[in-house]
């Protein structure tokens, strides 16, 4: 990437979070693909986007390394939150695999899929406001849009991909 090389990890969970895909399930490699792959595409993936959104939101240098560093830092908070969901996934596979669990396991993990739910929402609104220290609100709001588009033609390659 120009400038800044993110951790592959984080470049892999970026990717995948915007389409909430367990990390661990979203990029099993197919036959004869080499691990590698998914990753090296997840970085041309941001790396393409970085610079779709530089020239649809026509930002200058510093805005677009700004816009890196807050991106690099949601792609942490993000591997961060997504290494909760899968752990907590796995919990509530152990739970539901076992007749003898209690409700109130069940009870503490509904809770702890609530509080994943509002970390989410929380990680939303901090990305949010540190874009708003790069970027005006009408960029602001434009990068959101271009994240979802995003977002939405991952979803329908991995649609397309499943056929």
């Amino acid at each position: 990437m120009n400038g800044t090389r993110y951790p592959r990890f984080l470049t892999l969970f970026f990717v995948l979070s915007l389409v909430a895909v367990p990390p661990a399930l979203a990029q099993i490699p197919q036959e004869g693909s080499p691990l590698g792959e998914p990753l090296q595409q997840a970085e041309r993936l941001i790396e393409m986007f970085l610079d779709h959104a530089t020239a649809e939101l026509n930002l200058s240098m510093e805005q677009r390394a700004g816009l890196q560093g807050v991106l690099g830092e949601t792609m942490a908070r993000r591997g961060e939150l997504a290494r909760s969901q899968f752990q907590l996934r796995r919990q509530i596979g152990e739970a539901l695999s076992n007749p003898t669990t209690g409700d109130d396991v069940f009870g503490r993990l509904a809770e702890a899929s609530l509080a994943l739910k509002r970390r989410e929402v929380e990680l939303m609104h901090w990305q949010q406001q540190r874009l708003t220290d790069v970027l005006t609100p009408r960029q602001s709001l434009r990068f959101m849009l271009l994240q979802e588009r995003l977002a939405q033609r991952i979803e329908a390659m991995r649609r397309e991909r499943r056929r």
